[in-house]
């Protein structure tokens, strides 16, 4: 059994092309938000970011019975793939968006300003970017811009890099941004 995560700020396009790479491979998906729903990890409502709060020592059981029970490949997808267990991961992207480019995607999304803020802010530092590279190392992770690119495109990348090994891009909108003297456009100041 082998899995394939892909992870990334809200309005990266994560969760269609999971869905999209799951068709191609004709291989299971799982969405971790779903799994915690369905497991009944949602240990709370946040009425003020209008989400769910998810009990992570949960949902990493979940996660731990979902992968025991499978003999093959699956996809794995959402917020939380840092819970999935190193041994199960084969591979690990990292989906990224310009900020200025996520903000839009969020904003027709209908969300609040304060939860927009909060996402392009973890766009900008990169936190799931980070938390990949802790939970499974830097060679195992690779990240896609999606800024540009529609989800067959990224879905084609993917497919290419499970063939072939590239060296990984690495993104950094902190330093991109601060070079071009935007950074004050996309942090919030607490």
């Amino acid at each position: 059994m082998s899995a394939i995560l892909v992870g990334g700020t809200p309005g990266t396009g994560k969760t269609k092309i999971a869905k999209m790479l799951g068709t191609r491979l004709s291989v299971h998906v799982i969405e971790l938000g779903e799994l915690a729903d369905g497991a009944g990890c949602i240990a709370a409502q946040d009425k003020a970011r209008d989400t769910g709060i998810i009990d992570e020592e949960c949902l990493a059981v979940a996660i731990q019975q979902e992968v025991a029970d499978m003999t093959r490949q699956l996809v794995i997808v959402g917020h939380y793939i840092d819970l999935v267990p190193y041994s199960a991961v084969d591979h690990v992207f990292i989906l990224r968006t310009h900020p200025e480019t996520l903000r839009h995607r969020l904003i027709a999304r209908g969300w609040s300003e304060e939860k927009i803020a909060e996402n392009v802010e973890a766009e900008v530092i990169g936190v799931c970017q980070l938390d990949a590279f802790e939970s499974f190392g830097e060679d195992l992770v690779n990240e896609i811009d999606t800024t540009d690119t529609t989800p067959s495109e990224v879905v084609d990348s993917i497919q290419k890099m499970l063939k072939q090994p590239v060296e990984s891009l690495r993104i950094d909108w902190l330093r991109q941004l601060e070079e071009e003297d935007r950074l004050g456009e996309f942090l919030s100041e607490k």
